[in-house]
């Protein structure tokens, strides 16, 4: 697979300079994969390369690689132009560290420089763990000096893939600085693990038009790039984020094998529309004043048998053994639906079907025998997963397709950092009323 990529390799043009006038659209990739997704990151960039043979032609595909391989052999961070089949190198680094947000800002700058154009869109390849995580190391140049929860990246700084010690992320709000600083994207996609949270979402709402992700854990082959590029080029970039989230979830060959297996179906892909992302937090914000300080953190969680045919409402993830294996990052719809008044309810439903604008549902897990999403359970197997997911109601009432933090008494006894507080590190966090509530 290396050496196909060698092959596919053109003639190198360092200097930086723009590969040609003015384009409509620049996607700029960046895959952070100088960790354990190196085999799939390779293979997603040859889709890439076949896939940019359908891109339109007002469109240029750049593509940042950093990975390292099997034998523990780093490659050297490389910007590529992906076009008509063909992948020319134009740009390469000296060993750095890719979840560095200084190292991001200068690679996207560096590719916009290359190809300057009326509009930019950006994919985040990579791991991700949506805006939880437990407490780790991230060296930050001094630009750059929050210390929020670490959210995307994992870049293997030993170039060692059985050395995972000086392994760094990028926190999500010291992200959005990053694309803050950069023309606002026409969308943000993140290949990427639980990405789609309420949280991600409001902290970047300043930096893209669209966020395109997933609530859940993600397979490491991710999309189907041999057709998910053509999408990305698409002149409406509502329709070009509908269309990704689509074929995400289509029925490509690489889902056979989890389908068979693992019975997942496939993974919770939607669409935020940025743009009344603000009204729908003073919204959330006014209903969760009619929630008590005891309702909101019981009745959230726990329903009857009758009610709710499971132990909890939906939930897309759960804590490792170190945070006692609790369901985390809750549907925010469902938590909303059976918390709410009739009235309140559908007041706030309306402000949030203006922000999440798609987000399709492949049908019931207790009637389609499908677990249907992927992974959510860190103490076990992948197998597991089908017996944590299979008893959800999932319908157009229930399911919203985006994940909210609501903080609970049990977070407050981790072995780390107390969630309940860490997360005032998100601007929704700090704005939706959790204080008002007592947090």
């Amino acid at each position: 697979m290396l050496l196909s990529l060698l092959v596919m390799t053109g003639c190198s043009k360092d200097d930086g300079t723009a590969e040609d006038a003015r384009t409509r659209r620049t996607i700029m990739v960046y895959f952070n994969a100088e960790n354990n997704l190196y085999a799939a990151a390779a293979a997603d960039l040859l889709e890439m390369v076949d896939g940019s043979k359908y891109l339109a032609s007002d469109c240029n595909l750049l593509v940042y690689f950093d990975f390292i391989d099997e034998k523990n052999n780093p490659n050297i961070p490389t910007i590529y132009s992906l076009k008509n089949g063909n992948m020319v190198k134009v740009k390469e680094y000296s060993s750095q560290d890719s979840s560095d947000p200084d190292v991001m800002l200068q690679v996207f700058r560096d590719m916009m420089s290359i190809s300057p154009a009326n509009e930019y869109a950006t994919v985040f390849w990579g791991h991700g763990d949506g805006p939880i995580i437990a407490n780790s190391s991230n060296g930050l140049d001094v630009s750059f000096e929050e210390n929020e929860p670490d959210s995307y990246g994992a870049d293997y700084n030993s170039n060692n893939l059985n050395v995972r010690s000086k392994v760094t992320w990028i926190d999500i709000p010291v992200l959005a600085k990053v694309m803050k600083a950069l023309p606002k994207q026409k969308f943000i996609f993140f290949d990427a693990c639980c990405m789609q949270s309420i949280e991600v979402a409001y902290e970047l709402r300043k930096c893209a038009d669209y966020i395109i992700g997933a609530t859940c854990e993600t397979p490491s082959f991710g999309a189907p790039y041999e057709t998910t590029t053509k999408y990305l080029g698409y002149a409406d970039a509502e329709a070009a984020s509908k269309a990704i989230v689509n074929d995400y979830q289509s029925n490509n060959n690489l889902w056979e094998n989890w389908r068979t297996n693992y019975k997942i179906n496939n993974v919770c892909m939607s669409v935020i529309k940025t743009a009344d992302i603000e009204n729908l937090m003073t919204i959330t914000k006014e209903a969760l004043k009619t929630i008590s300080y005891s309702q909101a953190l019981e009745v959230a969680t726990t329903f009857t048998k009758d009610e709710h045919d499971a132990t909890s409402c939906i939930y897309y993830f759960k804590t490792g053994s170190s945070r006692y294996g609790r369901p985390i990052l809750y549907d925010m719809n469902d938590v909303m639906l059976h918390n709410l008044s009739e009235t309140e309810y559908s007041k706030w439903r309306t402000a949030f079907d203006k922000v999440v604008i798609h987000h399709p549902n492949t049908g019931d897990i207790r009637e389609t025998g499908y677990c249907d999403w992927f992974g959510g359970d860190l103490q076990s197997d992948m197998i597991m997963s089908t017996q944590n997911f299979r008893s959800f109601y999932l319908s157009d009432k229930t399911f919203g397709g985006v994940s909210m933090f609501f903080p609970m008494k049990i977070y407050t006894y981790y072995n780390y950092t107390n969630m309940n507080t860490r997360m005032y590190d998100y601007e929704w966090c700090r704005e939706v009323g959790w204080q008002d509530l007592g947090w």
